[in-house]
């Protein structure tokens, strides 16, 4: 009966994660047994597997940690860091990049054609600008101030 007592506070230890890896043992031995009372019933199978895992390590010691987990938790943290890390780098550099090609780059559409270079866009410009000013009047100052409301 003092044995079963020790058996519970073990068991409560055990889910408290209090144990030391000789009581886990005791309680590993303890559950392979068939006649377990009806109260303990539920964590049978539970002792049993992790017991198994334990028979894996054949030079085990009672006093050796029963099991070594490995989080691959790290791994994926590094692994997106990497991945943002990549990213964050392409679209730096891409926007970098457009943003020094289109400095560089004069682009109009004359007569529906696409024109890069830059004496010709500006030639076409100065041309609309002298035609649009040759009577002397000032049309274009008189549709801007009617476009932004100032008359």
């Amino acid at each position: 009966m003092n044995n079963l007592l020790k058996i519970r506070t073990l068991t409560e230890k055990f889910f408290d994660g209090d144990t030391t890896p000789a009581e886990e043992q005791e309680l590993y031995d303890f559950y392979q047994q068939d006649n377990i009372p009806e109260d303990l019933r539920p964590n049978r199978e539970l002792f049993r597997d992790l017991a198994a895992l334990t028979t894996l390590s054949p030079t085990r010691n009672a006093e050796e940690p029963v099991a070594t987990v490995r989080s691959l938790e790290p791994r994926r943290r590094r692994w997106w860091a990497v991945a943002a890390a990549v990213a964050a780098l392409l679209i730096v550099g891409g926007t970098a990049l457009y943003h020094y090609q289109s400095e560089n780059e004069c682009v109009a559409y004359i007569y529906g054609e696409r024109v890069t270079d830059r004496e010709v866009v500006l030639g076409e410009m100065q041309k609309t600008m002298t035609a649009m000013t040759a009577d002397g009047s000032d049309v274009v100052e008189e549709q801007l101030k009617a476009l932004f409301g100032n008359d």
